[in-house]
């Protein structure tokens, strides 16, 4: 039950930084460019792998190299699940898409049987039906509101959950050997360097995505603002991976981290919607839910709260 702390911690750094995310590409990365926000994303990266190194020396480079290259290819189809997801928030609000990507747990179960071959016991499947029952409640009542048709922006989202997913499944699966906290030390490494790899080779074939993010973090009109909120940003979103892999290091089924991780990133940001719009409102979207919309919330959560107890 434990493992199941580090998921919530890592939703609430996402939402964070999601939301400034949201506002950075919505008032600065012109349309049709938002891919291009991943180069900057590639600062975030390169810390952690330097965090990594130094706490754990040359420990991190003791993966073998199946392994390793695996933790690389997870990476870099994490970056360009983070394109569309960069996409889908020009076309919608960080709360719309935290809702329709909560698809996931269906992507997330079917990968995790075909790719890593765990099973799912009744107990835990009927667990996951309270969970997705839930999750289809609160979807039925949302709606999206910017720019696009709703059936384009959820579109987007699943492309974009669908990859993320897929990296995650990839992730659990090179995952092998003694759960320990230097192998978290060593995967997360080659993980973040095969981010930092597909990112430098978008900076080298896409120059209308270089162009894009010089003119809004280096040269352009308050692009040292820019900067600053892109790098808090960058470093909330590191902390956040950080915990989700160690939920996957943690858990006994390695396909519900991302159940619970989409879960409890919905009702964070419910919450920090509600709660830090008022604090921060230059951050969080204009979208307040409704007294509809908070009811069906509540309900859920009730469910959801069950479902997560009969998966343990």
């Amino acid at each position: 039950m434990f493992w199941l702390a580090f998921p919530l911690f890592a939703s609430v750094f996402y939402t964070v930084a999601g939301y400034i995310q949201n506002y950075l590409i919505d008032n600065t990365i012109r349309k049709g460019k938002a891919g291009s926000y991943i180069i900057i994303r590639i600062v975030g990266h390169l810390c952690a792998m330097m965090v990594l190194l130094s706490v754990f020396g040359r420990a991190v480079f003791m993966l073998p190299l199946q392994n390793a290259i695996g933790m690389m290819v997870a990476g870099a189809i994490n970056v360009f699940a983070v394109v569309y997801y960069c996409k889908a928030l020009q076309k919608g609000d960080h709360a719309d898409i935290t809702i329709f990507g909560q698809v996931s747990p269906i992507i997330s179960l079917v990968l995790g049987i075909l790719i890593l071959g765990e099973t799912i016991t009744a107990g835990q499947g009927l667990g996951f039906l309270f969970i997705m029952g839930a999750i289809l409640f609160v979807i039925l009542g949302g709606k999206a509101k910017k720019g696009g048709s709703d059936i384009k922006v959820a579109a987007i989202t699943i492309f974009y959950a669908f990859f993320s997913i897929l990296s995650d499944i990839i992730y659990a699966y090179f995952l092998t050997g003694t759960s320990n906290f230097t192998l978290f030390g060593q995967s997360f490494f080659f993980f973040e360097l095969g981010s930092v790899l597909f990112i430098f080779l978008s900076c080298i074939f896409m120059e209308s995505w270089r162009k894009a993010v010089i003119q809004t973090f280096f040269v352009g009109k308050h692009h040292k603002h820019n900067f600053a909120y892109a790098m808090g940003e960058n470093l909330l979103y590191v902390i956040g991976d950080g915990f989700y892999k160690l939920a996957l290091i943690l858990a006994p089924v390695k396909s519900l981290v991302s159940v619970t991780g989409r879960v409890s990133l919905m009702f964070a940001s419910l919450f920090i919607t509600i709660f830090f719009g008022h604090v921060f409102p230059k951050f969080i979207s204009a979208r307040r839910p409704s007294k509809h919309m908070m009811f069906r919330y509540a309900v859920a959560s009730v469910f959801i709260v069950i479902g997560l107890v009969m998966i343990n």
